[in-house]
């Protein structure tokens, strides 16, 4: 499967560039591939917030006690359409 690509040109200090490539060096990679493995995997990890945490402590609680409220879809629909 074929992976479409853009390209985006970036300007990095010679200092950052050294550094990038020793890192690359040291697990086998060209400089270009580590640079797409770091950035991913950067984008790919986030830390949930506590308030995120107990957010779906609360809604968690309340689907097991089967007090969880859903709107169904056609009703969520119909309000964004009329806003």
């Amino acid at each position: 499967m074929l992976r479409q690509k853009k390209r985006k040109e970036i300007l990095l200090d010679t200092e950052t560039i050294e550094l990038l490539q020793k890192q690359a060096n040291r697990e086998g990679r060209k400089l270009k591939n580590y640079m797409e493995f770091i950035l991913k995997e950067k984008a790919n990890s986030f830390v949930i917030s506590e308030n995120y945490k107990n957010h779906m402590d609360i809604m968690l609680d309340k689907q097991e006690r089967e007090t969880l409220e859903f709107t169904p879809w056609k009703d969520a629909k119909n309000k964004i359409i009329s806003i």
